[in-house]
């Protein structure tokens, strides 16, 4: 079956399906550069290069997790924007806690986690949705 034999709403679901996995795992591969720096500077992360270093890591974060929360492809949305400002906003401290900020990652990565099984739930869903499609 082609794309345009298939039902416009499907083909838009799998689309969307397919750029939040692909945000989704772009997000979680941004997150490891900036735990594992947030650990390796420890209270250095306090000085203006370990400040100026962490920004510059949540920067690739911020864009992953700006794409998912505009396609709202998931019932984590919320949760997300929560963590996310949680975070910007520990991060943006005069004194931020490096233990904070790492937990707030850790939790935005729960929540990646939690979205990762809804995506493949949803996508289960949609190509039996297509195999009901190919039968009628």
């Amino acid at each position: 079956m082609t794309e345009s034999a298939m039902p416009a709403e499907i083909v838009t679901q799998l689309k969307t399906t397919s750029h939040c996995l692909h945000s989704l795992i772009r997000l979680r591969s941004a997150l490891a550069p900036f735990r594992t720096t947030l650990h390796a500077l420890g209270k250095r992360g306090q000085e203006p290069e370990g400040r100026r270093q962490l920004l510059m890591l949540w920067r690739p974060c911020q864009e992953q997790l700006d794409f998912l929360l505009d396609k709202a492809c998931s019932s984590q949305t919320t949760r997300l924007r929560l963590l996310r400002e949680e975070l910007e906003n520990n991060l943006l401290d005069e004194t931020f806690h490096a233990a904070a900020l790492d937990d707030l990652a850790e939790t935005l990565e729960q929540a990646g986690e939690a979205m990762l099984l809804e995506i493949e739930r949803d996508l289960r869903l949609t190509v039996a949705r297509l195999e009901e499609a190919q039968a009628v």
